[in-house]
């Protein structure tokens, strides 16, 4: 039984009757701070959210640090973003999810060797992401490792043959490598997933 009367923010059940309060507790004030998420109200989501982490001392956490890093994210805010991510997975250290994230935080911060470590730990708990292998893929490139890009993006091609993007990134590299007819078999591979795919036709017609 929930009960609504009007209470200090703080108390979890009524003084009265003495039954939950239904405004007060973790699910209930998550819900409210989402629903504020999607209405658009990002900076008024990020306060109802620390207010949040404030009062919570179990797993709660987590999934709140995860939404005001996806917040974050999306406001540009990049190290703040990464700074709850981190919180996040010391908090739950077998989550794929949460290293995944970390990583590509990592990345767009152009901190590849973050990144590098954050996807493999990703890919140590969940071998099959094809996500986690894509941001690999490209931080490794980025990082300079071209081999190990190759690796990484061969392997996310034997086993997603249409992922095309991927493709059109092995490409890329063999280009950089000098390996112009690798790179233009890449290229046309994509053209035949994707005939309108631009960039492919731009390096096949140089």
């Amino acid at each position: 039984m929930h009960c609504d009367s009007p209470v200090s923010e703080t108390a979890r059940f009524c003084e009265s009757c003495g039954s939950a309060l239904s405004g007060d507790d973790l699910v209930s004030r998550l819900g409210q701070a989402y629903r504020i998420e999607l209405s658009g109200r990002l900076e008024d989501a990020v306060i109802e959210y620390e207010k949040l982490l404030g009062n919570d001392t179990g797993g709660g956490s987590v999934v709140v640090s995860k939404h005001l890093a996806n917040l974050h994210f999306r406001m540009g805010h990049l190290r703040r973003a990464r700074k709850y991510l981190v919180d996040a997975c010391g908090l739950d250290e077998s989550n794929p999810t949460l290293w995944h994230d970390l990583g590509v935080i990592d990345y767009h911060l152009a901190q590849f060797d973050e990144a590098v470590s954050a996807l493999r730990r990703s890919l140590e708990l969940d071998e099959n992401s094809m996500v986690a292998l894509f941001w690999l893929g490209n931080a490794l490139y980025h990082r300079g490792d071209f081999d190990e890009a190759v690796e990484a993006f061969s392997l996310l091609i034997d086993r997603y043959p249409n992922f095309t993007i991927a493709r059109f990134h092995l490409g890329v590299i063999y280009g950089r490598q000098g390996e112009k007819d690798k790179a233009e078999a890449e290229f046309r591979r994509v053209l035949m997933k994707n005939p309108e795919a631009a960039a492919a036709r731009f390096y096949v017609s140089r």
